[in-house]
């Protein structure tokens, strides 16, 4: 029996976060095809359970089917320094015939693993620009990009989690990554997780969730799921809220005081925030929500407004980024993504008993947002990189 090829992911965050998760599915979409290892670079800020020891422990051998080895440093920015030798070291043991870097903020590695592993392939997964589009005269920005990302165009490959993020890519590191072997792969979500119930929530059952958490006298509720960041647009769902009070508008995410102070203003007293969820009750709160309002200006992909309409609840987005590649001809997509007045029209649409998604066009969606479908598209692309 020939031996399996090794394939190594580098993640810098736990399983609790985007990029943690995403390495776990991309873990599990290969390791019936490679022998699987993962390196986590561990810090304070993203493994604080573990920090007391701030020391690597042996290779642990995980019932998913991997390895997993870990290096520690006091963060990131230390980590420019202090993960190189480890690294070497970890590269040079595994002997990798893939390395797989999470993010381009890990590109500053790239070059490292190419000398602990000449024969390897590099590959990056690009999810977006944000950073220096959002901030293009921030100084620290510039400084990570100077010191942190420019290694990414070392890469031998890219894949990248939609065709929004790739023309974004291509004019952001230029000419080089867009002539690089590349492939859009997608996001998977969890649809063992997020899944329709048998039978959809009935109305005295939402009443009875809303009460339940604190929601008492509204004639439904809206979900958004988001950072405090500029490009999600949360004033905006904070204005469709003003809007319609007789409706619960639920925040998962930070509340950080800009947002408190927008809710004190404008005395939102229909505004409901939590600032996380386990992903079991986040499951619940798609599946008796009304509507998954999504208003970003910038998205790489999108995951929650798929995941709310994988559980049966209707979605409106802006028609804006990857979320209008992934969700046009699904949902209704909004804009200008500034416009609450028309966010909330489609609420009321959907509180009068319209279904606004497209149910043939959903299904093709989940479909392409399957593990099936984002480990065919993963295999596909590390079969083209020669090995």
């Amino acid at each position: 029996m020939a031996q399996k090829r090794k394939i190594l992911f580098v993640c810098d965050k736990n399983e609790r976060t985007s990029f943690g998760r995403l390495t776990m599915n991309l873990l599990d979409a290969v390791h019936d095809s490679f022998e699987t290892h993962v390196l986590w670079l561990k810090t304070p800020k993203f493994f604080a359970g573990e920090a007391a020891r701030m020391s690597a422990s042996e290779p642990v051998a995980d019932a998913r089917g991997f390895t997993a080895h870990e290096i520690w440093t006091k963060s990131l920015y230390t980590g420019f320094f202090a993960f190189r030798a480890p690294l070497k070291k970890a590269l040079r043991e595994i002997a990798p015939d893939i390395v797989f870097f999470i993010r381009p903020e890990l590109g500053f590695l790239v070059p490292v693993a190419k000398s602990a592993c000449p024969s390897a392939r590099e590959v990056m997964f690009v999810h977006d620009t944000f950073a220096e589009t959002l901030y293009p005269h921030s100084i620290k920005f510039k400084l990570l990009n100077m010191f942190f990302v420019r290694g990414t165009l070392c890469a031998d490959g890219y894949v990248y989690n939609s065709n929004w993020t790739r023309g974004e890519a291509a004019k952001y590191f230029g000419k080089k990554m867009a002539d690089a072997p590349g492939k859009v792969i997608g996001c998977p979500i969890d649809s063992a997780l997020f899944k329709a119930p048998d039978s959809p929530a009935s109305a005295e059952e939402r009443a009875a969730f809303r009460r339940k958490n604190g929601m008492r006298n509204f004639q439904g509720m809206c979900l958004n799921v988001s950072l405090d960041e500029p490009r999600k647009n949360i004033d905006t769902y904070f204005e469709m809220a003003r809007l319609r009070p007789d409706v619960a508008f639920v925040r998962v995410g930070k509340f950080s005081e800009r947002l408190r102070n927008i809710v004190n203003e404008k005395k939102l007293y229909n505004v409901f925030h939590f600032n996380e969820f386990s992903a079991q009750e986040l499951r619940e709160f798609y599946r008796h929500a009304d509507l998954m309002v999504y208003p970003s200006f910038l998205e790489g992909f999108g995951l929650p407004p798929i995941e709310a309409i994988a559980c049966g609840t209707p979605a409106v987005c802006a028609r804006a980024s990857a979320v209008a590649e992934n969700l046009d001809g699904v949902c209704p997509l909004i804009a200008p993504a500034d416009d609450a007045e028309a966010y909330a029209r489609v609420l009321d649409r959907v509180l009068a008993g319209e279904n606004v998604v497209n149910e043939d066009a959903a299904r093709k969606l989940l479909d392409y947002c399957s593990m099936k479908g984002f480990a065919e598209r993963v295999l596909e692309f590390l079969e083209t990189l020669g090995l």
